[in-house]
């Protein structure tokens, strides 16, 4: 837990984070320019009505682009047990999430690969 001079600057911090965010909102709520027209205030659920009748395929790249960054993402988070584990459980436990990540890149690599040749 924190203590003393270590909690006072702690909330010292918090409150220049919160001000900082407030007054960088507000500052953009004064500063950005107001027009409204009829395309922004019409509902529509899909995005902006379609310019062409015939719909444009979704770049697979991108998904795999996504995924690829939640598996970095995971293998770091997890890759701390590696170094901050104590026990042989823990080590065990980021040996096997290391290898379903290892799977998992494998496969997201083949899917793009096969993506692009198609």
């Amino acid at each position: 837990m924190l203590e003393g001079e270590n909690m006072e600057t702690f909330l010292i911090y918090l409150a220049g984070v919160t001000l900082a965010v407030f007054l960088l909102y507000f500052l953009g709520v004064a500063l950005a320019p107001y027009r409204p027209d009829s395309v922004k205030n019409d509902h529509f659920e899909c995005g902006l009505p379609a310019s062409s009748s015939v719909p444009k395929k979704a770049n697979f790249g991108f998904f795999v682009y996504a995924i690829m960054f939640i598996v970095a993402d995971m293998t770091g988070l997890f890759f701390t047990l590696f170094v901050y584990g104590q026990s042989r459980y823990a080590s065990l436990m980021a040996s096997f999430f290391a290898l379903i990540m290892a799977v998992a890149i494998t496969i997201a690599m083949k899917e793009h690969r096969y993506a692009e040749n198609s």
